[in-house]
């Protein structure tokens, strides 16, 4: 894991922007750093976290020439590619020499062999930089899943800039140009907690798509082509297979996934909370560690919010060194500052991540492991049930009218959105986003005016979806929704969030769930093993057999979250924080918001209105904090 950036099409002088990028993205790779221009309009630049060969053998920006300065093609690269050893055998078979032990060489080599076609044969994360100036053309190469970020912007003139944070080509200002909201990315922002789609808050920045190429002309940073090497697949047509066969083959697909992630020459553990996706990896990952594997908890303060008693009992099952780290809301306030800086695009999540890799890294750890993915996967979030009911509500005029009536009386949060489904077409896209809404439009238009290109019912961009409702036709309800969760809540939130959560730390978070080639053989199963059985995720649970206690799995659903209701409340930790928020009149202003609307909402939440989530809170927090600290303003 670590931090990259470059400029293409762009002769940087003295390498003065080159170091602005370096600084940036510093945070990312405390053990070594790299800056070259292998041709005079290209520069690349390189902070690392040593996990695979920690000698400087794997120093980057790395080459496959036989020098430091020879004409070999470029790379630099955040994120793993788990099948390197596989790839090492086939090229050394074909005569390829390797200079090193790490992964890095693994993309020169097999790019020197194989050109473009190389990207498809790479298994694992990873956002990828490489120059071939041979050819004069340059690649930029995101995973399928989206798991490892990757930002682009052009500077004047046309010359390419991209980096792993957003924050990095920030640092770029004044070539990059005025730091300028895109009202769209603020719009999906109160509408879903995190800014959805590939166009960031910061207008002009654009992220590439997951599993998305791009090409660019080394001279001038000109786009030669984009191109997608891989889709999340569709279900399968035709016989279901039987179930018990499937599940053995996909117990061997998911076991050789995890055995993958479990590789590194860094220590190495993984996060446990009390729910079934940790407790199903600690068992499979259990089966294939040879040492003592290592486990993190966190618990709370507040015992509504805390599973450490749950999470240890998993721990004692298996011959695991568990550690326990406990929060109080004087904790979190006191490491605030720490959290919020640590965001990269504003979004109402990542804080868990952000103090469990805190802790995780404190404890010694370098690599760690977690279940993000499962609930996506296999039918574990409350979405999977309650989309299928709002489309029933909506498509029944009777129920939708009672519904209506009967929402006045509930005067909660969840009143409100049952009387928000009949303003909704019965579609289950309108209905998920819905499910997870922040802001309702209502809220929405309260705060600002609303961008043209943002749907006026869910605030999501309307091409995006446009895109996702195409995609999803033909697809079973729980499989739709499954594939909506990954494209939206997943690759949006979950996992933009926690790379930068875990990399402020820094710590690299692995997710072994979302290896592409167990996503295909999960995600294509019959749309009935989705749901429950009724045990919740009954094929993952099938898949991990025995591991997983009946304790875990009969338990309600909690989540990993934070008690912010109880922090924010009067006389609490966070109090004073929202406080000092929602009062910042003249940042509101900057920012093209009514700033009535933040202080109305807020005191609304302390009088106990439930009809206003503390998420809502955070968010003008969260907004707040980061517009300030990057000086943001309307157009």
């Amino acid at each position: 894991m670590c931090g990259i950036g470059g400029l293409i099409g762009a002769q940087d002088e003295g390498g003065m922007i080159s170091r602005r990028l370096l600084a940036a993205l510093r945070h990312r790779g405390p053990d070594d750093e790299g800056m070259i221009q292998p041709t005079p309009t290209v520069s690349l630049v390189h902070t690392r976290l040593s996990i695979f060969d920690l000698s400087p053998a794997g120093h980057q920006p790395m080459t496959d020439g036989p020098s430091r300065d020879s004409s070999g093609s470029w790379v630099v690269f955040n994120g793993e590619i788990y099948n390197f050893k596989e790839l090492e055998s086939e090229l050394a078979a074909r005569g390829q020499t390797f200079r090193t032990r790490c992964d890095t060489e693994a993309i020169l080599r097999s790019y020197r062999e194989w050109g473009e076609a190389a990207i498809s044969r790479w298994r694992g994360m990873f956002a990828i930089g490489l120059v071939d100036p041979a050819r004069g053309v340059g690649y930029l190469v995101r995973d399928r899943l989206g798991i490892k970020p990757l930002y682009m912007s052009r500077l004047p003139g046309g010359a390419l800039a991209f980096a792993s944070e957003l924050r990095a080509l920030m640092s770029l200002s004044p070539e990059m140009g005025s730091n300028e909201v895109e009202p769209a990315a603020l719009e999906s922002f109160f509408a879903q907690g995190a800014v959805h789609g590939y166009q960031t808050l910061i207008k002009g920045v654009e992220m590439l798509r997951p599993g998305e190429m791009l090409a660019v002309d080394l001279a001038t940073g000109k786009e030669l082509r984009r191109a997608t090497y891989w889709h999340l697949p569709s279900a399968v047509g035709g016989d279901a297979p039987a179930r018990a066969d499937a599940v053995e083959e996909l117990h061997e697909v998911v076991t050789g996934a995890v055995k993958l992630h479990l590789a590194s020459d860094a220590p190495l553990g993984l996060f446990l909370s009390g729910g079934i996706d940790s407790s199903a990896l600690l068992a499979l990952a259990s089966a294939s560690w040879s040492g003592t594997l290592r486990t993190l908890t966190i618990g709370f303060d507040s015992p509504e919010f805390d599973e450490s008693d749950i999470s240890a009992a998993t721990a004692s099952r298996f011959a695991v060194e568990h550690q326990n780290i406990r929060l109080a809301g004087s904790d979190v306030l006191g490491q605030m500052p720490g959290a919020l800086a640590a965001i990269d695009q504003p979004t109402v999540d990542g804080f868990n991540t952000y103090f469990v890799s805190k802790a995780a890294r404190e404890a010694g750890l370098t690599v760690a492991l977690s279940g993000l993915g499962g609930d996506e996967l296999f039918g574990g979030y409350a979405t999977f049930t309650d989309v299928p009911r709002a489309i029933a509500l909506a498509e029944n005029p009777v129920l939708s009218m009672i519904a209506r009536l009967g929402s006045g009386f509930m005067r909660n949060r969840a009143g409100l959105k049952l009387a928000e489904t009949s303003r909704r077409p019965a579609d289950a896209l309108a209905m998920y986003l819905l499910r997870r809404e922040l802001f309702l439009p209502v809220e929405r238009r309260a705060l600002m005016p609303r961008p043209e290109s943002s749907d006026p019912l869910t605030g999501v961009d309307s091409a995006l979806l446009e895109q996702l409702r195409v995609e999803s036709r033909g697809m079973g309800a729980a499989t739709k929704i499954s594939f909506f969760e990954m494209n939206l809540y997943m690759r949006h939130m979950l996992l933009r969030d926690s790379d930068v959560a875990s990399m402020a730390a820094p710590i690299e978070y692995r997710v072994p769930f979302l290896d592409h080639r167990m996503v295909e053989a999960v995600f294509s199963t019959p749309d009935s093993w989705k749901m429950p059985d009724p045990r919740p995720k009954p094929l993952l649970l099938d898949i991990a057999g025995a591991g997983v206690a009946p304790e875990v799995w009969r338990r309600a659903k909690r989540g990993f979250t934070f008690p912010w209701a109880e922090w924010m409340g009067k006389d609490r930790p966070l109090n004073q924080v929202a406080e000092d928020a929602v009062n910042d009149t003249g940042r509101w202003r900057d920012l093209g918001i009514d700033a009535s609307a933040p202080r109305r909402t807020w005191k609304q939440f302390l009088a106990g209105d439930r009809r206003v989530s503390p998420l809502q809170i955070l968010a003008f927090i969260v907004i707040r904090d980061y517009s300030a600290r990057f000086k943001l303003h309307a157009a």
